[in-house]
């Protein structure tokens, strides 16, 4: 009731404004809340350009935003309340129909780097390296040193002693330390549209939360994939993923359990026959070895092993019978014709 209250005393052209907004609450399924701090008018409207099609950004007055919000709940869902505690400061809202991983990703790629200003916080460690720097021995030392960075000058040029940390993440930037990170062209702050939280699914989903990387969630996803499919056929959980392995591994066991004992059954009888195969042969070889007279025929060629005594063949080259001289030849064949007649 002090809702709707309140809303009357608007003004029209608010009204017509809220129930716009709360219009789009109901067309999107996905409804964020972004940070537009410090976030140059140019920037914006390059990231609005980029998100045609895809999503639509508003910018208004918080109020507005709470008002559209709490048209929303009535329409919508009740959760969508818990957005308007993220309303705060500079703020706009997001609609899209993409999901909020993705709607998220496009946002950290298009974000910048731009140089420290005085009174803004720290995003993150910031460390000047030790090492030369590229400064002209003068009042630069003593500027360096004001801020807590251990330099001297050396063999003509500015050197830093020591890794120094100058900043922490969420320490406040001096105008002292923007100066130095400039000099040293370290631009430590980000520009770009930040999710604050994000309605999908009935769900909200804070900043904290919107943070993935990408990479690590892939890999530790794919190590639980892993260590679930093995826990399930160590427990022999059937499942689809598992129910061929754990078929597998039963017939392999059962293999192996009818080798054992010696069941003779089709799957297991070759290799039960190459196995007695191959311990008759070295029964054999060990008793042959002993007395050989012990061995047939038969067992010593299997075992390759020559007769006592026998000599080995020697190949004969094959010779053509050597012909007769051809008078010999012509005188038989002249005894022959005389016996013809007597």
């Amino acid at each position: 009731m002090a809702a709707s209250t309140r809303v009357r005393r608007v003004a029209p052209w608010k009204l017509e404004v809220i129930d716009e907004f709360a219009g789009m609450f109901e067309r999107y399924p996905v409804v964020g809340v972004l940070d537009i701090a410090d976030l140059p008018a140019t920037q914006l409207q390059q990231m609005r350009h980029k998100l045609r099609g895809q999503a639509e950004i508003v910018v208004s007055k918080n109020t507005l935003l709470r008002l559209s919000l709490e048209r929303a709940v009535e329409r919508k869902d009740p959760r969508l309340r818990e957005l308007a505690e993220h309303l705060r400061g500079q703020s706009a809202l997001v609609f899209t129909q993409m999901s909020w991983f993705k709607l998220n990703k496009i946002l950290r790629a298009n974000r910048m780097n731009a140089p420290a200003k005085p009174g803004f916080r720290s995003p993150k460690d910031i460390v000047i390296p030790a090492g030369e720097t590229d400064f002209a021995p003068g009042p630069v030392v003593s500027e360096l040193q004001r801020v807590g960075i251990k330099a001297r000058i050396q063999a003509g040029k500015v050197v830093v002693l020591e890794d120094c940390p100058i900043l922490r993440e969420g320490d406040g930037i001096s105008v002292e330390v923007a100066d130095v990170l400039t000099k040293f062209g370290i631009q430590p702050l980000e520009l770009g549209l930040k999710l604050r939280a994000v309605y999908e699914g009935r769900l909200i989903f804070s900043g904290e939360v919107l943070g993935i990387d990408e990479k690590l969630a892939t890999e530790q996803l794919q190590l639980a994939c892993i260590s679930a499919v093995n826990l399930a056929i160590n427990a022999n959980y059937p499942t689809g993923v598992t129910i061929g392995v754990m078929i597998a591994n039963a017939r392999a066991a059962a293999r192996n359990l009818a080798l054992n004992v010696c069941l003779p059954i089709s799957e297991v009888m070759p290799t039960l026959l190459a196995r007695a195969h191959a311990e008759m042969l070295g029964l054999a070889a060990a008793t042959g070895a002993k007395n050989e007279g012990a061995i047939d025929k038969d067992l010593k060629e299997m075992l390759a092993i020559a007769p006592t005594g026998a000599k080995p063949e020697t190949k004969s080259e094959d010779k053509p019978a050597e012909e007769k001289p051809k008078e010999e030849k012509r005188e038989g064949e002249l005894a022959g014709l005389g016996a013809l007649f007597g």
